[in-house]
């Protein structure tokens, strides 16, 4: 793996998701919308993520590592970092957050990872969103990664 890119977003990311949507119906139509208070979110995201972009996105085999770390003061003086188990989902993170690095140009289209890795923790000090791409290579990575899965199914 070959590190293209790797930058950090300082400060307590949002808990909102992209599946925060609202509804209404008119007409008898179920309309979905994006409420306005994730709307500011993703904006602010976006600009943030912005600054970041190169010149042309990245494309190609990419494996993308995200850590969102919340704030949290009421930790114990024993915990200065734990994982993070409660919402939002991690899962609903990583969509919300793919999308707006593709609308900020870093990534060509978020269907060209194939590697993603996600990390969500509490800290007393290191609140942020912490991002790495990597661009994977074929004949180093993938025996490194289905060595182990091929001597368990076989």
């Amino acid at each position: 793996m070959k590190l293209l890119s790797e930058f950090s977003i300082k400060g307590s990311p949002s808990t909102r998701t992209a599946q925060q949507r609202g509804c209404k119906v008119i007409n008898g139509h179920i309309l979905f919308y994006e409420k306005p208070e994730v709307r500011k979110d993703n904006e602010a995201l976006f600009w943030q993520l912005y600054p970041h972009a190169p010149e042309k996105p990245f494309y190609g085999k990419l494996c993308i590592r995200l850590m969102w770390v919340f704030d949290k003061k009421s930790l114990t003086k024993a915990e200065k970092e734990t994982f993070h188990d409660k919402r939002p989902d991690l899962d609903n993170l990583a969509k919300g957050t793919l999308d707006i690095m593709q609308k900020a140009g870093i990534i060509a289209e978020d269907s060209i990872i194939c590697k993603l890795d996600l990390t969500k923790a509490w800290s007393k000090k290191y609140a942020g969103l912490y991002i790495q791409i990597w661009h994977m290579d074929d004949e180093n990575d993938i025996n490194t990664y289905f060595y182990g899965w091929r001597q368990r199914v076989t």
